[in-house]
């Protein structure tokens, strides 16, 4: 074990897997697979009050879906209270911790009025000094009281960061820390490193945001004569506006990805670019790529921003490339979201299915985008796009050519792109019209937007009596409104009139 690389991922259930986790989880699972080493979950499951088993199951559906699987674990820290508290008792013993009864609100009281005079101020318990007796006294009668870590007044820390480079912490600057609460749960930087230790970990591979944190927790690494792992610090993730990620930049978790259409390698893919570059250009990788070319030498320390507009483009080259078979169950799923799933397009008409999703791969970034684009085909409840009615259908004389088209494509045969351009280019010359004004209208009925692939190539796949019927609730919606031109104009002649 001594020479095999260990990593762990160590969310915590209190929440959904969000794209900062996802990114560290993926980092972490690629240095150890790089390297042929583990990669090992661990729950920090500690704080009851916010720690639920649904979000636990989330976060493993999660990392499930993006492939991240793990080699032990998961390992929950809730299993582990007795094992905390044996080193509770070795640093006690060593004389490295202390029992604290100083009140919080004290605590805060002072910190408060150091802020206020504006002094630096960290607590430095009074409690060190207390007697063998004394503590046993307070003990005895059951005051409350915390585990606090003895922190040295003068000295530095350093840490060697695989990222971050070299970054050096002044110990009059870090507070007595508590280790063990006064419900004698352990707090993260007890739990946390007592878990690396037994588990071996090599490699603590984390965001940015927990560099505060390892000056404390490499004290207690010391005070236990234990080896310390190496440390990589990532870059945080930002939003577009340069502030750290959060809800308020939207949806960021892996499950909204998920249920929004967006492809496991895709997403994997974009978690990876995040902070690592491969020393190229290139932007589009395999998972097996990625494994093979990772390495926390090309991690960056600059925070980069997350942007879905890139996330939204990649994905859409991922789905161009996949085969329709594999695509098949997520478009399915999200059809029958749509309510307009047949189970006949899973039997007979299964090649009929792996067209349409062939016809709309390179036009679709998401799965969800691909099932808005077939639905049409599938049922008629499908909106009209009011641009496009705007730019090709209003104020138009559109209903004779349309009604014409409707009977002409009743007599094509064989029913193919070529019979059917030609059809239409009759029509519209027959009509003193360019073909153009009669595509875009029929664009709009069989599919309800003003763009698609090429009209003849829809005409063809969705069939005469489909194609009929969208050209007659478009002959309908006309009908409307020329009803409704008509109307107008009777009743400014009968205005005109009264004058």
């Amino acid at each position: 074990m001594a020479d095999e690389v260990r990593v762990r991922f160590a969310p915590s259930p209190t929440g959904e897997l969000h794209v900062g986790g996802a990114r560290t989880a993926l980092y972490n699972w690629l240095y150890a697979k790089n390297l042929g080493g583990k990669f090992i979950l661990r729950v920090e499951d500690t704080d009851e009050k916010r720690s639920t088993e649904e979000n636990l199951e989330t976060i493993l559906r999660s990392m499930q879906w993006l492939g991240l699987d793990w080699d032990e674990g998961p390992v929950l820290q809730s299993d582990r209270l007795d094992l905390y508290n044996d080193y509770v008792s070795l640093l006690m013993s060593s004389g490295n911790a202390y029992y604290c009864f100083a009140a919080q609100e004290d605590i805060e009281e002072q910190r408060r009025e150091a802020l206020e005079a504006d002094e630096n101020w960290v607590y430095r318990g009074a409690d060190r000094e207390l007697s063998s007796d004394e503590v046993r006294a307070k003990l005895d009668a059951e005051e409350p009281h915390t585990v606090r870590f003895k922190v040295p007044d003068e000295g530095t820390i350093t840490v060697d960061d695989a990222v971050q480079g070299e970054v050096t912490f002044e110990s009059a600057h870090i507070e007595d820390f508590v280790l063990q609460r006064s419900d004698e749960k352990p707090t993260y930087h007890l739990s946390n490193v007592v878990d690396d230790i037994e588990m071996g970990i090599t490699h603590v591979i984390r965001g940015a945001d927990h560099l505060s944190n390892t000056p404390k927790q490499v004290l207690v690494y010391e005070a236990l004569n234990a080896k310390l792992p190496i440390f990589a610090h990532l870059p945080l993730i930002l939003g577009e506006d340069g502030k750290r990620l959060s809800k308020r930049h939207g949806a960021t978790s892996v499950e909204h990805f998920h249920d929004k259409g967006y492809l496991p390698g895709a997403v994997i893919n974009y978690l990876a670019l995040l902070g690592w570059n491969a020393g190229d250009d290139r932007e589009v990788f395999t998972s097996a790529e990625l494994t093979s070319e990772f390495s926390l030498e090309r991690v960056n320390k600059a925070n980069p921003k997350f942007d879905v507009e890139k996330l939204s483009w990649l994905n859409g080259e991922y789905i161009k490339e996949v085969p329709a078979g594999e695509l098949r169950p997520a478009v399915r799923e999200a059809l029958q979201v749509r309510g307009c799933w047949n189970e006949e397009l899973d039997m007979e008409r299964r090649d009929f299915f792996f067209a349409l999703i062939e016809l709309w791969q390179p036009r679709s970034r998401t799965i969800n985008e691909l099932a808005d684009h077939i639905a049409p085909f599938l049922t008629e409840a499908f909106a009209y796009e009011p641009d496009g009615l705007k730019e090709h259908v209003h104020g138009k004389d559109l209903l004779g050519v349309v009604q014409a088209f409707r009977e002409a494509l009743l007599q094509v045969d064989p029913w193919n792109q070529e019979q059917l351009e030609e059809s239409l280019r009759e029509v519209a010359t027959g009509a003193e019209k360019e073909a153009a004004e009669l595509i875009h209208p029929t664009r709009i009925a069989l599919v309800g937007k003003k763009a698609s692939p090429g009209i003849f190539e829809v005409l063809e796949l969705m069939g005469r009596e489909k194609a009929r019927v969208r050209l007659d609730r478009m002959i309908r919606y006309l009908s409307k409104l020329e009803e409704a031109k008509t109307k107008r104009l009777e009743q400014i002649a009968a205005a005109a009139a009264k004058k």
